[in-house]
């Protein structure tokens, strides 16, 4: 399908949903003064502002979102409540010029122009380790998610050219307050969650825990085929000891455990899609996925005055996630049948240890008002792989109902590589408020990165620094309460592979730089907001052929993208309200070369792989009566390339959702339908794009929810 004919058929149904919405909205609804409410629902745009949130994603400042200058989106409980959302999947659908996928059992982002699971980072409570991120599987422990688009060096450090996400516990904040959430789908997937917050005695002692549950015994793992299985924990607990006024103690844990059957996706068969491939999964029958997740934070919080204030926190993190699959398919025409191949057995076995400072002032300069913070953040991470390589075992099997067989390997399974990375990192930011208008928001990050690898294979060690420094610099002008206008340079840099597994054959290589020049509005008015972004953002040094010699890697490569992204959110009426967001972007290769067979082939022009140029949604949520709300969701997503080759395609998409929410004085209970029309299509390429992940089919569910 084009992309223009894919737009406009998603603007299509939404109109003709719009209408019919706005014509059922016209007849009067009577309800009896005793009849329930809503169970905590607000549809007002005007009732929370998502300008006014904040984000320590964004800045460090304390600033709101309209006063910071970056692309920032904060989706909170209720955001997610209200769509029936409970996966990062879902939640970051609906955040402008953001696809997210599932691929080899982790959360990919594409962003910007950028694609992969070190595209942007996931921090927890602000905190990142460097090296692969593992997210959790549902939203529910969380109070809010916030993800800032374009370079995010300043908040997370290295390795974050395309952006940052980051997940925010529920705090230990004094309130007396619960909430519960029980759910069933189709394929027998199972949820259930229950938090609890308040405080013990006249100590004031401020506790929260938060406990949630997700599993399936037939599909759902990262995929909708056939044997994917999983089960999924998370606990998030925290207490807040207040010892004085103005000094506090908080000590806080997160762990969650995610064990599932693996899914990879289906090949192409003769360069498409097969749908008759939709339930089949090529995996073996003893696959599996096991990550094991667990977080301690203790800060103390120091505000003796509104002029100053400090924190410091002390974290550890330790990690477990192993992989056991075969999980390359690539069609045979001849035979038709499938080869697979990259039989894995991997595991990470991780230890990170870290403090983090920070020091908060607000003082004139000059008579100018002036906030300042910096900080120090210092971090070890002990990383272990072992594996199976050089997954020298290959099998073959029918594309139609295959004998899956069993995991093979014809190498042993051992320690392979052991990697120690030594982090420091040093940061300023301000924000100088020149005038009643003017204002210049800026902050420098300072990171030095020592890894220490050992192969086990071959007794080498290898030694290298990184170090680097990061800059945001923005001047916001505003013409009034509601209205301004930025413009920014923001910077960040990546190492030339993933550094807690990085080989001797990259460790003489430099980081990769990310540059981004950004103009942007962002505006409230009295029945909603909306936001304006444009930005032209250049990666630069990145891993080339070297095209007088084949064998050999050059830094000289370079990946752009320039684009447009819109949101806004309208109460159209007092019952009803819309959410809309819009992307477009043109990204590409300035200069790379990659080496195909002898020759090297310069790909310059071509579009990244897994990177769409053009995202839309729109969500339309109805009060149509005290006790009954109504929402639809659209969503598009353009074509994408599958190989920076350009010969693969996935093509574009749009699915659309329907939800319905009724309150009863027991709880509020719902339903919800993802992909109504059941639309079949992929969502990342795999394999050198001789497979694709599946996207989701038409999912069910039915739900209840209470707070109390």
């Amino acid at each position: 399908m084009k992309q223009s004919k894919l737009l406009l058929a998603l603007a299509a149904a939404f109109s003709f949903q719009f209408k019919a919405t706005l014509a059922a909205a016209a007849v009067d609804s009577e309800t009896a003064d005793n009849a329930p409410q809503l169970d905590q629902i607000e549809v007002r745009a005007s009732a929370d502002k998502r300008s006014m949130r904040k984000s320590r994603a964004g800045s460090r400042l304390n600033l709101s979102v309209q006063d910071t200058p970056a692309s920032i989106s904060v989706i909170t409980q209720l955001d997610l409540r209200k769509r029936g959302e409970t996966t990062p999947l879902e939640a970051l659908e609906n955040a402008p010029g953001i696809a997210p996928g599932y691929a080899f059992g982790v959360l990919n982002i594409s962003g910007r122009g950028f694609s992969g699971v070190q595209n942007s980072p996931a921090l927890f409570d602000g905190v990142r380790y460097p090296g692969f991120t593992v997210t959790p599987r549902l939203t529910l422990n969380y109070q809010q998610i916030e993800v800032l688009r374009g370079p995010a060096g300043l908040a997370a450090g290295q390795g974050s050219i395309g952006g940052a996400i980051n997940y925010v516990p529920r705090r230990a904040d004094g309130r007396a307050e619960g909430q519960a959430y029980a759910a069933f789908g189709r394929f027998g997937t199972s949820t259930a969650s229950l938090g609890y917050g308040g405080s013990i005695g006249e100590s004031a002692l401020n506790y929260r825990a938060d406990a949630s549950y997700q599993s399936s015994d037939q599909r759902g793992s990262f995929g909708y085929a056939n044997d994917t299985s999983f089960g999924f924990r998370h606990f998030n607990g925290e207490l807040a000891l207040p010892l004085s006024d103005s000094l506090s103690i908080v000590v806080s844990a997160e762990s969650f455990s995610d064990k599932a059957e693996g899914y990879f996706g289906a090949p192409l068969v003769n360069g498409v899609l097969d749908e008759r491939l939709r339930e089949s999964n090529f995996n073996v029958i003893n696959d599996f996925v096991d990550m094991r997740v667990n977080w301690l934070r203790a800060r103390i919080e120091w505000a003796p005055s509104d002029a100053l204030s400090g924190r410091l926190m002390i974290y550890g993190n330790d990690e477990l996630r192993q992989w056991q699959n075969a999980e390359a398919y690539t069609f045979q025409p001849a035979s038709n049948q499938v080869l697979r191949s990259d039989y894995l057995h991997i595991d990470h076995d991780q230890e990170l240890r870290g403090a983090y400072a920070e020091l908060s002032l607000n003082q004139p300069v000059l008579g100018f008002e002036h906030q300042l913070v910096f900080g120090l953040q210092s971090d070890s991470n002990q990383h272990q792989r072992l594996n199976d390589s050089p997954f020298r075992f290959t099998s073959t099997v029918a594309l139609l109902d295959p004998a899956l067989g069993s995991y093979t390997s014809l190498d042993p399974f051992g320690l392979r590589t052991s990697t120690d990375i030594d982090q420091h990192s040093a940061f300023v930011e301000s924000a100088l408020t020149l005038s009643p208008q003017w204002r210049l928001v800026s902050g420098v990050r300072y990171d030095r990165a020592e890894v220490d690898s050992f192969n086990a294979l071959t007794s080498v060690r290898f030694d290298k620094r990184y170090s680097t420094s990061s800059y945001r610099a923005g001047l916001i002008y505003q013409f009034d309460e509601q209205t301004n206008i930025y413009g920014s340079y923001a910077t960040s840099s990546e190492p030339p592979a993933q550094i807690t597994t990085l080989g001797l054959a990259n460790a003489s290589f430099d980081l990769t730089d990310g540059k981004q020049l950004e103009l942007g509005l962002k505006q409230t008015f009295d029945r909603g907001e909306w936001t304006l972004a444009l930005y032209d953002l250049r990666r630069t040094n990145i891993l080339s052929r070297d095209p007088n010699n084949a064998n050999l890697l050059i830094q000289v490569g370079e990946q752009a993208a320039r684009g447009v992204e819109l949101s806004a959110q309208i109460e159209l009426v007092d019952s009803l309200s819309l959410d809309l967001s819009a992307a477009a972007l043109r990204a590409q290769f300035n200069k790379f070369d990659e080496r195909v067979g002898t020759a090297v082939i310069s790909r310059r022009g071509n579009l990244p792989s897994d990177v769409p140029e053009r995202l839309a949604s729109a969500t339309l949520n109805w009060q149509a009566t005290d006790v009954i709300a109504l929402s639809f969701g659209a969503r598009g997503v353009g074509k994408r390339a599958g190989n920076t080759a350009n010969t693969v395609f996935l093509p574009g998409y749009a699915t659309m959702d329907v939800g319905l929410r009724y309150g009863t004085d027991i709880g509020q209970f719902g339903v919800r339908v993802r992909n109504v029309d059941d639309r079949f299509f992929g969502t990342r390429s795999y394999n050198g794009a001789n497979q694709f992940m599946i996207g989701e089919p038409r999912i069910a569910e039915f739900s209840w929810q209470r707070e109390f």
